[in-house]
Formats: structure tokens, C-alpha cells, sequence
């Protein structure tokens, strides 16, 4: 059953001036919206590459998800460090932390980008939804 889906259109220059600004600024946003091992990926292989580099990274990141968020709000409030966001071979995969109401949910993610836009889409199914909708009218 699907529980959401999710859609997030970037413009990579909104990451591209927070890179720009410096490692100090960029470090604060990737610690900002990076779970623990994406933030230890970012320091040890993507911080130290040029700056196309470090935004394609962050900016997969942040809009895959907000895609996510979006496919799961109201049922799950998703904090930015909930969600882990990795590379399965060329394809984008998530880890997500989910509430009791959602244990064994799974996350389909995809990713766009085409001259400066991106878009991350996120569709999230469960067997069952995490709530009755009784619950919804309180």
C-alpha cells in the first residue's frame, strides 16, 4: 500500500552559494542535513574535490530528502539525520529511521538533473497505513 509520494525541485545555485562561501559555511550545512555517515563520506571524499563536486552531492541529498519527508508527512515527522541517503551501484537508495507506526516501510527514491535543476521523487509504501483515518478529524 502506499503510504505517500514525494517531489522536491532544487536549484543547484542555492548549494552552490553556501559551497562558495567556504569550507567553514559548508561544513555547517552538511552538518546541518547529513546523517552521521553521510557527514564521515562527505569529510573524507567529497570535501577536499572542487566545488561541482561537493554540491552534486549535498544537493542529491537535501532533495531526495524533502521528497521523502514529503511522502511521509503527516505520518512521520522525518528529522534530516533520519534519513540516509547512498549509492547502490549508479542508483540512489535510502535508510530511513521509522517510527513503530511505520516499521518495515519501504522507500523507492529517483533523481533528476538537467542544466542547474534538480528533482528528487520518493514514493513510500507499508503494509498497512501507520494510522486510521478516524485519527486524521482529532
Amino acid at each position: 500500500m502506499i503510504i505517500g509520494v514525494g517531489v522536491d525541485i532544487l536549484c543547484a545555485a542555492r548549494i552552490e552559494a553556501i559551497v562558495r562561501r567556504g569550507s567553514r559555511y559548508t561544513a555547517r550545512f552538511a552538518r546541518r542535513i547529513l546523517s552521521s555517515d553521510e557527514i564521515n563520506y562527505f569529510q573524507y571524499r567529497v570535501a577536499s574535490s572542487e566545488e561541482e563536486a561537493q554540491v552534486r552531492y549535498l544537493a542529491l541529498r537535501w532533495c531526495l530528502k524533502e521528497a521523502i519527508y514529503k511522502a511521509t508527512y503527516p505520518h512521520q515527522i522525518l528529522r534530516w539525520s533520519d534519513v540516509h541517503i547512498f549509492k547502490r551501484g549508479s542508483k540512489p537508495e535510502a535508510n530511513v529511521s521509522w517510527s513503530q507506526s511505520l516499521a518495515g516501510a519501504h522507500t523507492h527514491i529517483s533523481f533528476s538533473h538537467d542544466q542547474g535543476m534538480m528533482v528528487g521523487y520518493a514514493v513510500v509504501e507499508a503494509d498497512k497505513m501507520p494510522y486510521s483515518n478516524s485519527e486524521y478529524k482529532k
